[in-house]
């Protein structure tokens, strides 16, 4: 009896642990990353138009208008800018940094400074512009357009970096998110190599959360204007967003990348740079092959700081690669350009594919079997990705014979594709942006 006790007495301290363990690796187990494009929530989406031709990095003085919806659905009625919507062509710029429901960029108005507002209705149910914040720059000074920029830490508040004194100089301020109150600003520790006469007017940055480091991209230029293999040389640059210290600066081969997408003028209008659920860090850029610019994508892995060079999301490019936005599931929107079809701003040679990253394979969006028609402008976010939806905006190109311009909707789940919302013809589209629910 003694022995049979002393059996269960081992047997059932031997579950026991088993059964601690059990409990301490699920305990010690991490949870698993969110999907980064499921998120239930209220939008409204502002759609941004131009007249004439195609707007963006103020390459269209004809007239850049506003208007805002509620959906983007089949079932809404068709957007008409004709007589309607918030002109800003005089006062703001189409490129800004946008966030909840706030725009925050530096006007187009001769300000001297940083502004914040968001788009309401008045009584009579037009739409306008109503200013939340309005601050002077300090030291350092900014042109509308031509900086980067990214949220840090508790995402309170925002960091702004462009270059001074003729390119030769990296400029940064730190700006309170709810009144735009410059906490701090200084001047980044990069010093031009010999031989090399300009930074780019931006570069790309961004704030990685899980080294919780920001990540600049830039560029050296040997001749103010060039841009080129011979003459120019991409950076990047680990900063530290506490102090701002600069603590790590590589030079990107040629090879790999000559030039980040959008250095010039960030992401105040096109989504550039994404990261996947394991906090991967992928940038859009260029080479240049037998004088044509092709796109690549390439990654920063996580707990890396240089882009490795074995790897290339965007094999075998028709030309350049715009726009990347990421899905979910390996899967990312893209929007580039056949150079066979035309290289100009205007030129109905842009469209949208889904990469896969896992294969590396590309495939045009379709609807009822067709691919989605090729656009013009280059300077373009007509794409943007909420509630586990891709809103992608097609047409728009001031030609009495295309179709009305028009949205799809892409699901990331399943990929199908569905037409919602139509615009009226005569204007260019060029932006949509997701905004909070006032």
């Amino acid at each position: 009896m003694k022995e049979m006790n002393r059996i269960f007495f081992v047997l059932t301290v031997a579950m026991v642990s088993m059964l601690s363990m059990a409990v301490s690796c699920r305990e010690s187990e991490p949870e698993p990353e969110p999907d980064p494009v499921i998120v239930d929530k209220d939008y409204n989406f502002d759609l941004l138009v131009c007249a004439v031709k195609h707007g963006g990095m103020s390459q269209n003085k004809n007239g850049t208008y506003i208007r805002s919806v509620p959906a983007l659905t089949a079932d809404q009625p068709m957007v008409d800018f004709t007589g309607t919507g918030i002109d800003i062509t005089q006062d703001y710029t189409m490129e800004s940094i946008t966030r909840g429901k706030y725009y925050y960029q530096v006007p187009q108005k001769a300000t001297g400074g940083f502004v914040k507002f968001h788009i309401s209705r008045n009584a009579s149910g037009e739409e306008q512009i109503i200013e939340d914040a309005e601050v002077p720059f300090k030291d350092n000074v900014y042109a509308a357009r031509k900086y980067t920029h990214a949220w840090i830490g508790d995402s309170t508040t925002l960091v702004v970096i462009g270059t001074a004194d003729k390119t030769t100089k990296i400029i940064w301020s730190k700006l309170n998110e709810s009144n735009l109150a410059v906490q701090s600003e200084g001047t980044l520790d990069i010093k031009l190599p010999e031989g090399y006469s300009s930074f780019s007017t931006a570069g790309l940055l961004t704030y990685r959360k899980s080294d919780q480091k920001l990540y600049y991209f830039y560029l050296t230029k040997a001749a103010a204007g060039m841009v080129d293999a011979a003459s120019s040389v991409t950076h990047v640059a680990i900063i530290d967003p506490a102090t701002m210290k600069v603590e790590s600066d590589t030079a990107v081969p040629a090879e790999v990348m000559e030039e980040t997408a959008g250095s010039a003028y960030g992401e105040l209008m096109q989504s550039m740079i994404m990261y996947d659920e394991a906090d991967n860090l992928y940038v859009a850029g260029l080479v240049t092959v037998d004088g044509k610019e092709l796109g690549v994508l390439r990654r920063i892995p996580v707990g890396q700081k240089t882009f490795d060079p074995s790897w290339n999301g965007f094999p075998n490019p028709e030309g350049k690669l715009l726009t990347v936005q990421y899905l979910g599931g390996g899967k990312v929107l893209s929007y580039s350009r056949d150079e066979a079809l035309g290289t100009k701003i205007d030129s109905e040679s842009h469209f949208y594919s889904i990469i896969n990253l896992g294969s590396g394979s590309r495939e045009r969006v379709k609807f009822n079997g067709k691919d989605l028609p090729y656009c013009g402008g280059r300077f373009s976010q007509r794409s943007v990705v909420v509630n586990g939806k891709a809103y992608i905006g097609v047409g728009g190109e001031v030609n009495e014979h295309e179709e009305n311009p028009a949205v799809y909707i892409y699901d990331c789940k399943t990929g199908v594709v569905e037409k919602g919302i139509e615009l009226s013809k005569g204007f260019c589209f060029d932006i949509i942006r997701a905004m909070d629910v006032e």
